[in-house]
């Protein structure tokens, strides 16, 4: 098996980690990692072997999955990622092998069963089943008979293009609407946004539940990884950098100053208001702004963990800021005013808000040329922070348009088919998509000014 270099997250001295083989020697390791995951082991050593994969840095193992096979069947277990490398990609790349893997030897199809991730494999491309619909291998593994308990879901891969890969869950839940169409509307877009965000802050707080075959949770893709230094990270509560869903870092380059008022826009779990608390110091003040309750009740608990006073979150849209004219001296945002579905006014309520000479900071995904309709109304595309984006000169007009001077749009990263592969989550995403998007896409720091006058 060839390796892949992959980017990390922010959290480890290397930014690096490798797939490869799974080896006798590794058996110690991937024990260990399940058992701090709280998934079981029973059963390990009669399939150990050829059918896992690990991740591996600095030479020791951060991550496992396995793929058992059973007659023309696979079984997917043993998914688990060392906590420090958890929302780095690690899950997703781990299972993707697996699942490639199981195409290399032709296998029928592949199963898992899981009590708590579903909906985390759903974007993975998995769809729940029936207990009953299980193929007869599978429902003689050990694992189907006595390691799960009986209220685990049963899930099989489906791919893109396959027949029932159009069906939400295999037809077996309650979520059979068209996303697609869900973008229709101002509040379809806000539905799709806020329900990855509600699910992203509740993996976050339930960490190290228990789960068959869990491990990755709100897993970062290519976007979210990198962005803060552990000198800003050091200090602050876990939760708070793994909650992180940005595209940049936008106290570092807003070049706050003390004393400021700053307003984050989308605040999410609360990192970018607690740095830019520490960096406006005693006599400034830090605003969060979110419409999810799941976030807004992490942010909260983050600050009471960080003993931060000068901070408070607020429930709102950015279309419409629960905040007084001309109160702020800085608005930031990280990667969230390209999720709504009326940018114009939100750059409105952000010059309403800023004071006069007040800077607009904000890190972005921003489209670099024109892009066809139907990747605008992808819901996948839309919760990865991809297709709701400005093109970079509707950026410029709108600022302008709302009064802004001094506009300035800087590129910090381009994506390519790849990373919106991995943005997307999803085997939904085909290669004329993905074709499409290809070095299409941009992270920016974006700069603009209210005149004083």
């Amino acid at each position: 098996m060839s390796e892949r270099v992959v980017s990390s997250g922010p959290r480890k001295p290397t930014h690096q980690w490798t797939l490869r083989s799974a080896q006798g020697g590794d058996l110690a390791s991937v024990r260990a990692l399940l058992a701090l995951s709280k998934l079981p082991w029973d059963g390990l050593m009669d399939q150990f072997g050829e059918g896992y994969v690990v991740a591996e840095a600095d030479g020791h193992v951060v991550g496992v999955a396995g793929l058992e096979t059973h007659g023309e069947h696979g079984l997917l277990r043993s998914v688990a990622v060392a906590p420090e490398w958890r929302l780095c990609g690690v899950a997703e790349a781990l299972v993707n092998n697996r699942i490639e893997w199981a195409r290399e030897r032709q296998l029928h199809s592949v199963h898992l069963l899981t009590t708590d991730a579903s909906r985390y494999f759903e974007r993975l491309g998995f769809r729940t089943l029936g207990r009953g619909e299980a193929p007869d291998p599978i429902r003689a593994s050990r694992e189907y008979a006595s390691i799960c308990p009986q209220n685990a879901r049963l899930m099989r891969y489906v791919a893109a293009g396959a027949p029932d890969a159009e069906e939400c869950c295999g037809g077996n839940c309650a979520c059979n609407e068209d996303k697609s169409e869900s973008l229709d509307s101002a509040e379809g877009i806000r539905a799709v946004v806020r329900d990855r965000y509600a699910q992203a802050a509740r993996q976050v707080s339930s960490r190290g539940s228990t789960s068959c075959c869990g491990g990755g949770g709100a897993d970062a893709g290519p976007i979210t990884a990198n962005l803060y230094s552990l000198d800003e990270t050091t200090g602050l509560p876990e939760a708070a950098v793994l909650a992180s869903l940005g595209c940049g870092n936008p106290t570092l380059l807003a070049e706050l100053r003390e004393g400021e008022t700053v307003l984050d826009l989308g605040s999410g779990g609360g990192i970018d208001v607690l740095l830019s608390a520490r960096r406006v110091g005693a006599t400034g003040f830090a605003y969060g702004i979110d419409m999810t309750d799941e976030m807004l009740a992490l942010a909260r608990e983050n600050q009471r963990k960080a003993g931060v006073s000068n901070v408070e979150f607020r429930k709102g849209e950015i279309e419409a800021l629960p905040m007084a004219d001309g109160s702020v001296d800085v608005v930031i945002s990280n990667c969230v005013i390209n999720l709504s579905a009326d940018k114009r006014r939100v750059l409105q309520e952000a010059f309403r808000v800023l004071k006069p000479g007040g800077r607009f900071a904000v890190s972005d995904i921003v489209v670099r040329r024109e892009m066809p309709a139907q990747i605008r109304r992808n819901a996948e595309l839309w919760s990865g922070c991809v297709a709701g984006a400005l093109e970079e000169w509707t950026y410029r007009d709108l600022l302008k348009e709302a009064g802004f001077v001094e506009i300035e749009v800087v590129p910090t990263r381009i994506y390519s088919r790849d990373d919106a592969r991995a943005i997307a989550i999803g085997s939904a995403i085909g290669d004329d998509v993905l074709d499409a998007v290809d070095d299409a896409f941009m992270s920016a720091f974006v700069r603009a000014t209210r005149p004083l006058t």
